[in-house]
């Protein structure tokens, strides 16, 4: 009898240890390509995104599980369901493609930083930019798989002629080869690709495109059954990384304006 209330006691609590285990297990799903420096793969500076989370997460019982995918299957593992509690990145503008949505369905309460957009185009190009017009009349660059707000609509319809490609480095080659006046470019990406891809940053120049796509934040993403208190403790840790500075500092040493 004692012995059967032992088994059961046993049991329970490997249940019991078992389950908040899984509740603490979190799937971190990433881009293998294209998301750098948010996300970086291969590397042991993993990108500005993962060292915010793990940062915010550090010296809790939240434990990450990594995952990485091409774009395409990364949003085809949200629809699928195969990551029941997933965490990674989207901003409230990403809207379009429809299928892309779920990226930002759930956001945190506390944004990461803000991101603005530029056109790189080469140093001695006579290119001037007023409008969306001007870009009806040029070849831009873009990445497959990002959003474009503001500007999607164009480059569906053809109204802007657009070559299409899988990296930052492949972008800034096309520019600098002159196959294309005008690159489509998160600054941030720009400046990190530039840096660790080794291109002279005299050969390019930014534009401000803020005119078309509008600054907009960026913040962590989750899947639907990640837990409330979760999410708060999270956003409290964030919101503490900002007041000392943190994440400044994180995103200054990935653009090569600082050292860890």
């Amino acid at each position: 009898m004692i012995y059967r209330a032992y088994l059961c006691f046993c049991l329970l609590a490997s249940t019991l240890i078992s389950s908040r285990s899984l509740a603490d297990e979190f799937s971190y799903l990433t881009i293998s390509s294209q998301a750098e420096p948010f996300q970086i793969i291969g590397h042991s500076n993993k990108g500005i995104i993962t060292d915010i989370l793990s940062e915010a997460i550090h010296g809790s019982d939240i434990q990450l599980k990594y995952y990485a995918y091409p774009f395409t299957r990364y949003i085809r593992t949200m629809h699928k369901g195969t990551h029941t509690n997933w965490i990674s990145y989207g901003s409230p503008a990403w809207k379009e493609p429809a299928k892309a949505r779920i990226q930002s369905k759930n956001l945190s309460n506390e944004k990461l930083f803000d991101v603005s957009h530029v056109l790189v185009i080469r140093h001695d190009s006579d290119f001037i930019f007023n409008s969306i017009n001007d870009l009806f009349k040029i070849t831009v660059v873009t990445l497959t798989g990002f959003n474009y707000p503001g500007v999607d609509k164009y480059l569906s319809n053809e109204k802007i002629e657009h070559i299409e490609v899988s990296s930052h480095k492949r972008a800034l080659t096309i520019i600098e080869n002159r196959r294309a006046v005008a690159f489509i470019a998160m600054k941030k990406r720009a400046m990190y690709s530039i840096k660790v891809d080794k291109f002279d940053p005299s050969v390019f120049k930014f534009i401000n495109f803020s005119s078309v796509i509008p600054t907009y934040p960026i913040h962590l993403s989750y899947s639907d059954n990640v837990n409330n208190k979760t999410r708060h403790d999270i956003d409290t840790a964030i919101v503490s990384m900002k007041e000392a500075g943190r994440i400044d500092e994180i995103i200054n040493f990935y653009l090569g304006q600082s050292k860890r």
